[in-house]
């Protein structure tokens, strides 16, 4: 018995200077595959693995999930690895049964064996029977013998391990979710029928889907958009969001299975769409104008409003969209706006710092000029002009699928779309909006309608090139609130240049 304690302790400490001196030949000129991820772009290289100290050896490792929808593989990161002790020698293998955290993982050892990489699950053997009634009487002992020399063994592992360990060569994905325990009960209780899919964007793809009796929408984010769905939750979930220019919050879920983790967020269904593609398909009355613009500077009012708490009700925070545009107005079935998207909104709280924040975010063509040359200033007041300014744009693009003037109404076009084209580049939006300081083009039928002149004051006065120049959202609203308490035939002329309400009212035949 003593003997068979020595021959497993030797057999151990021969398996780590074995290890040790593997590791050691493979250090000499590895070169291993690299991908990697930053702000939206992914490129793929190689490199020669670190030989500092080759008696630690190295390999190459790859990192990937399958969405289980599309069964896509998406590859997160590969590189070199240190301490490859388990890996193959030749191909990169995941022959684990079970993938862990939804991700699947292998390394090797041969010079680029990361390129390729696939995932072979071996099955668990059933254990042998034993074959002695000897045998059977002394498993314990046996088992206690091998457990303490396997105890012995990883502790020598595991301290030679920490003792040469260099800095992590990848940044393992976070474990800790976000609280989703104030998502609506019934929607855990009762599934969700997905029907048709509405829109894709940056973050995710938008679905019309059932809810019960209720017709719901359902943004879904995929794993390496996490944070965005996070972000949006923790938005919403914010005192006094409830309000009715502000897309309806139902609940969140994490939805896992064995390929992919998707991130579902639960909201109202706008049966109208976004604003951008209902003026695709439809042009405007001036009722109609009124009404939607109206509505959507209300809700951007109220992200941008800080409402102090009260006994019932917390503070309700200042908050900046940094994305606001026609996709991101929805229209409900009676052409009331609600604000939607808050993947890249700011929270502005007294007292605390906004995070890390980057300036050049949000939709290219609908950026300010201070965002497109990098010249931000870092403040609450400042995030909010950028939205004003993305607001006048807004406000252009209804103004031009506007009926009203009686003359005939263009195809709808974004801004700067006809004048940059359809895709302009971050050069040429700088060259135009910040040196040239162009605008897209307000035209005379406009003009010499009174109701619409006011409004292209208006959108004017939000995408001035003094940002501090610019109206709050606060007067934008009393604005367009103004015109829309008349009737068609009677309109603003707008007689001062101020942020004041023009003050005098003509009549005018349409």
């Amino acid at each position: 018995m003593c003997g068979l304690v020595h021959f497993l302790f030797y057999l151990s400490l021969l398996m780590v200077i074995k290890g040790s001196l593997s590791r050691a030949r493979l250090a000499d000129e590895l070169r291993c595959v690299t991908y990697a991820c930053k702000d939206g772009e992914c490129m793929e290289g190689e490199e020669v693995c670190d030989e500092t100290e080759p008696e630690r050896g190295g390999g190459c490792f790859v990192v990937w999930m399958t969405n289980n929808v599309t069964n896509e593989i998406n590859v997160t990161m590969k590189g070199c690895f240190t301490h490859p002790t388990d890996c193959n020698h030749t191909e990169c293998v995941d022959t684990s049964t079970d993938m862990r955290k939804n991700l699947n993982f292998c390394c090797c050892r041969g010079n680029l064996c990361n390129k390729e990489q696939k995932w072979v699950p071996i099955s668990t053997k059933a254990p042998e029977l034993a074959e002695s009634v000897a045998a059977e009487a002394n498993w314990p002992i046996i088992l206690v013998i091998s457990l303490t020399s396997f105890v012995i063994a990883l502790i020598l592992l595991w301290a030679y391990y920490f003792t040469h360990q260099k800095q992590a060569m990848f940044n393992e994905i976070p474990t800790v979710e976000p609280d989703i325990s104030s998502s609506s009960t019934n929607i855990s209780n009762r599934p969700i029928d997905l029907k048709d899919i509405k829109a894709r964007g940056r973050f995710g793809v938008v679905w019309r889907a059932q809810l019960g009796n209720q017709e719901v929408a359902v943004k879904i984010f995929p794993m390496q958009e996490r944070q965005s769905w996070i972000t949006e939750q923790d938005i919403f979930k914010l005192p006094r969001m409830n309000h009715p220019n502000i897309l309806e919050f139902i609940g969140c879920e994490k939805r896992v299975d064995m390929a992919s983790t998707d991130f579902w967020l639960i909201t109202a269904y706008c049966e109208n769409g976004s604003l951008c593609d209902f003026l695709k398909a439809h042009t405007v009355s001036w009722t109609d104008l009124c009404k939607i613009a109206s509505t959507m500077a209300r809700g951007l009012t109220h992200l941008h409003e800080e409402v102090q708490g009260t006994r019932t009700d917390g503070l309700k925070p200042s908050i900046a969209h940094r994305d606001f545009k026609s996709k991101n107005v929805l229209l409900k079935a009676d052409l009331t706006a609600c604000i939607a998207d808050f993947g890249l909104a700011l929270v502005f709280t007294p007292g605390k710092s906004c995070g890390d924040t980057h300036g050049q975010v949000g939709t290219r063509r609908y950026m300010a000029p201070e965002v497109l040359e990098g010249a931000i200033n870092f403040t609450r007041d400042a995030f909010l002009r950028i939205d004003v300014y993305a607001c006048g744009l807004v406000l252009w693009e209804l103004v031009s699928r506007c009926t009203v003037h009686g003359g005939p109404v263009d195809e709808y076009r974004l801004p700067f779309e006809t004048e940059l084209g359809p895709h302009p580049t971050l050069e040429e939006m700088q060259e135009n909006v910040v040196t040239k300081k162009l605008r897209p083009r307000i035209f005379d039928p406009w003009r010499n309608h009174a109701g619409l002149n006011a409004i292209c004051e208006t959108m004017e006065d939000c995408w001035d090139h003094d940002a501090e120049a610019r109206l709050s959202s606060s007067c934008v609203l009393e604005r367009l609130s103004q015109y829309a308490r008349f009737p068609t035939r009677q309109f603003f002329v707008a007689t001062n240049t101020t942020n004041e309400l023009p003050t005098k009212i003509a009549s005018e035949s349409v």
